[in-house]
């Protein structure tokens, strides 16, 4: 029906030239202008796209999992990667309920990267509802409804997907662009630059030992299944990824055993069992999941310090 205010100044006026002139002069005015009143009913949840890292776990609600919250989360603006390496991101779509949307990935080129979605489903547990099934995309744009039918999660408003990037042997810095964009109406972007680092990550050995590890739980917080490969690493204990995965959790462990098969390639001195043990203890303790990112850090600088030779070396 519109703004009650555009309803009330055509009764006030008494003509349609004056409605008219009403409705004119309203449409100059911004969506967002807070003093424009909403007749009953309207819902106040906002369309949004947001982007989180994968230890960022999103409930249908849009809020962060308790157990993997950070204070603040680490924005993802122009994310690092080495090549022949993955690199995954929560993607959460937050919409009113009985509102449907369109789901868009474009990478720029359109061949720079390997690209693969998967929509999350969530698991009710004693920490609340949290994603972690994973059932993949063939075809994109995703259509998607809120709330999701599959799912019948009482006052749902957010769908998440996973976003799970390949960065080919070949790659060529500095990197390419991605854009996430939902479209409900109006187009909703999160443009992503991403930063390719020069440096491979070793291919599997053929018949290389796979990870012995058990996966962590559901309701563990999301660094559980990244910490857990990193004390194989300090074990001198070498694991090779699984096969194609199946849960959030399959997706972080994968992506923490391609961190350790880049330290095992790099300067034993500074990426070694030993040195990486000594890293993980500097960190400083924090909430939430995030502080893995940290290792993943030192691991891409150690990296990219690896390509800096002494002048007429």
């Amino acid at each position: 029906m519109g703004p009650v205010l555009v309803k009330a100044a055509h009764r006030k006026a008494g003509s349609l030239v004056a409605a008219l002139l009403s409705l004119w002069f309203i449409a100059d005015i911004p969506a967002e202008t807070s003093w424009i009143v909403q007749e009953p009913g309207v819902s106040s949840v906002l369309p949004a796209v947001e982007i989180y890292s994968e230890f960022q776990r999103v409930d249908p609600y849009g809020n962060i999992v308790d157990l993997d919250k950070a204070n603040p989360p680490r924005e993802i603006i122009s994310p690092a990667v080495p090549r022949n390496a993955h690199i995954s991101f929560h993607v959460a779509v937050t919409i009113p309920p009985g509102e449907n949307f369109f789901l868009f990935v474009v990478p720029n080129p359109l061949d720079a990267c390997g690209v693969e979605m998967y929509r999350e489903q969530f698991v009710k547990t004693a920490h609340g509802w949290i994603p972690d099934r994973l059932v993949e995309l063939h075809t994109l744009p995703d259509f998607g409804f809120m709330p999701d039918p599959d799912q019948n999660i009482p006052g749902q408003n957010t769908r998440v997907y996973l976003l799970d990037l390949w960065i080919p042997p070949n790659a060529m810095p500095p990197g390419f662009r991605i854009e996430v964009q939902m479209k409900m109406g109006y187009f909703y972007i999160r443009p992503l630059e991403v930063r390719v680092i020069p440096v491979n990550v070793p291919n599997p050995r053929v018949g290389g030992k796979r990870s012995t590890g058990p996966l962590a739980e559901i309701a563990a917080g999301a660094d559980v299944s990244a910490s857990g490969v990193l004390k194989e690493y300090i074990s001198h204990r070498t694991s090779s990824p699984g096969p194609k995965p199946g849960t959030v959790r399959d997706i972080i462990r994968r992506n923490a055993i391609e961190d350790m098969m880049l330290a095992g390639a790099l300067d034993k001195k500074q990426t070694g069992p030993g040195a990486m043990k000594r890293v993980w203890k500097s960190i400083p303790v924090a909430p939430g999941a995030e502080w893995y990112l940290r290792i993943r850090d030192y691991l891409y600088r150690r990296a990219a310090f690896s390509l800096l030779k002494p002048i007429g070396a």
